[in-house]
């Protein structure tokens, strides 16, 4: 069995915490990820958007005016208010307009004190301007919270995991000689979309043969080579869907090729490892030592070029990271996703990665967290 979840005061207890030791009326939060985080809020292409949080943690979500219908059916707000005029282009500085109607929130009209955190730059400084009372700056705060993952985030990250898995295995059954790298690219992307039932945000690294010594973009990118019979193919496939991301790596081959699996069966340990690892207080910096020392041990001539593993949350690339330099203790709830890998220049290529929740018994696989 593995280690049950961790039960972690929610992102609402701990901003209200936070809110009640600064004195605030109420807390800004601009940006779409910020929306996203405490409302549940996410739109394929959104205008830009601002939650009013207060003290008694009601929430009002600020949206342009064609987005309110949509805002109210997906959102846990409170309210939902428009700002502009209904059609789309004819207002080339909407932020001012979003910035407007946020000030004008009885909320922030009637704060004396107000935490304000900003994606969009700069209109955080307008907000302060336009309104009486002390803005004290929530960016940290919020940042800090994000790390932590609530029930209902772990839903939406599983599920973008979920649909990085179903494009994998699009990939390893179609990676047939004479396919071309940007074909199973576009698969991968399909795939994941079509399960997902929207357009979704999609990024990979598609190498094949030689090319998987390369590691990635911007080295190398998916073009138009045909894969050969034996050839290896790492896919490291991230996607994101109502919200939130989800992050995979895995490498296929093309028929057989026995060393690739081999090294690839090594790397599978090495990721089940480190993944026990990941409990409260362990560091991004010591579990990234451990993982290259194994695969320099391993692999006599092989590198690890690239860091061992990352947050997932609002971000795909975000906080805590397993890189020498990251001192941050692990929180329980946190998500890393932890990717060993190893580059032979010039000849080949393996990575694998799999998403982990933090806890107190160690890291439990997304897959086997028993998230619904």
């Amino acid at each position: 069995m593995p280690p049950s979840l961790p039960v972690v005061p929610s992102r609402f207890d701990r901003l209200q915490s936070w809110m009640d030791d600064e004195q605030l009326d109420c807390t800004i939060l601009i940006g779409n990820d910020h929306a996203t985080h405490f409302s549940g809020y996410a739109r394929y292409f959104g205008g830009p958007s601002a939650l009013v949080i207060g003290r008694d943690r009601s929430r009002t979500l600020v949206v342009m005016q064609d987005e309110v219908a949509a805002a109210t059916e997906g959102s846990a707000a409170d309210a939902v208010v428009g700002f502009g005029e209904r059609g789309f282009g004819f207002d080339l500085n909407p932020v001012a307009r979003l910035v407007s109607e946020v000030s004008a929130q009885p909320l922030v009209a009637g704060a004396q004190r107000f935490g304000i955190a900003s994606e969009i730059g700069g209109a955080d400084a307008s907000i302060a301007r336009l309104t009486s009372g002390t803005a004290v700056d929530a960016s940290a705060a919020v940042a800090r919270i994000r790390l932590v993952k609530d029930p209902d985030e772990l839903r939406r990250i599983r599920a973008s995991y979920d649909l990085c898995w179903s494009a994998q295995s699009a990939v390893g059954e179609r990676a047939a000689t004479g396919t071309s790298e940007i074909e199973l690219f576009s698969l991968a992307q399909s795939t994941a979309q079509i399960g997902a039932g929207r357009p979704i945000e999609f990024i990979c690294d598609l190498l094949a043969g030689t090319a998987t010594a390369d590691v990635c973009c911007p080295v190398h990118v998916a073009g138009t080579r045909a894969v050969a019979d034996g050839d290896a193919i790492i896919a490291d496939i991230v996607v994101r869907s109502d919200g939130y991301w989800g992050d995979t790596a895995e490498t296929h081959a093309v028929g057989a090729n026995a060393e690739m699996a081999d090294i690839r069966a090594e790397l599978l340990r090495i990721l089940a490892r480190a993944g026990e690892r990941l409990v409260p207080g362990a560091t991004g910096a010591a579990i990234f030592a451990e993982i290259e020392q194994a695969i320099v041990s391993s692999f006599p001539g092989g590198t690890l070029p690239h860091h061992a593993g990352h947050g997932l949350g609002l971000g795909c690339f975000e906080d805590p990271h397993l890189i020498p330099t990251d001192s941050m203790p692990l929180e329980a709830g946190m998500v890393v996703a932890v990717e060993p890998g190893v580059y032979f220049p010039n000849r080949l290529g393996v990575r694998v990665e799999n998403a982990f929740v933090v806890t107190y018994g160690g890291g439990v696989e997304l897959r086997e967290a028993g998230i619904a």
